[in-house]
């Protein structure tokens, strides 16, 4: 074995070793996408900067392992790229607040409650949205908040919510009138592990000619 293929050999391992290491799923890595929540003369609004041609792509992160609840993203396709946000003032009246439920989705899709992405490790991984029977109904806090979207297979997914105003008893206010928005997703394999598989394949290369 030459200098050469030492030396690309100890770079994959510790490749390797980075990646099987992980303790929370990875997410700084991709750049933040807002659902801008609004309020126009009592009429809900949402939107988001994509759609089914420029979906947010899910990553899948070979080998890492997760603590606590964030183990359901393990061997998953997954992103939090996607985050819930207030544009402008929104008053949903005294003791109401916003719902977000899911109307339909791809199948195979599943998603797990987040929050901030510098509070990672606070956050609690609950299944919302239908996954694991959950509720399709998820009563958000208003502050911005970054669920994690997964699926176990590559391929396009989406996912259309309804968006309004609840009375604390969880009863619609339909006074302040409601939206949808549609949420698209593209599983597609992690550029970390392409660049570990072109390290390996490079590395064999080297023996095959030393």
């Amino acid at each position: 074995m030459n200098t050469s293929t030492i030396t690309l050999s100890m770079s994959f391992l510790v490749c390797a070793s980075s990646i099987a290491s992980a303790d929370l799923p990875s997410a700084h890595t991709w750049p933040m996408e807002h659902v801008m929540i609004s309020m126009d003369n009592n009429q809900l609004v949402a939107h988001a900067n994509t759609d089914a041609t420029n979906p947010v792509e899910m990553q899948r992160f070979l080998g890492q392992t997760y603590t606590g609840n964030a183990a359901a993203l393990e061997d998953q396709y997954y992103s939090d790229q996607y985050g819930w946000v207030l544009n402008g003032i929104v008053d949903p009246g005294f003791g109401n607040s916003i719902w977000i439920e899911l109307v339909s989705q791809t199948q195979g899709l599943s998603t797990f409650e987040g929050g901030r992405r510098m509070m990672i490790g606070q956050q609690t991984f609950n299944p919302i949205f239908g996954t694991a029977g959950s509720d399709m109904g998820w009563q958000w806090s208003g502050m911005m908040t970054h669920n994690w979207y997964s699926a176990q297979e590559l391929g396009d997914y989406a996912a259309t919510y309804r968006v309004f105003i609840a009375d604390d008893q969880g009863a619609q206010v339909t006074s302040i009138g409601q939206t949808t928005i549609t949420l698209n997703f593209r599983a597609v394999p992690a550029p970390s592990s392409l660049a570990l598989l072109g390290v390996g394949s490079l590395v064999a290369t080297r023996r095959r000619r030393a």
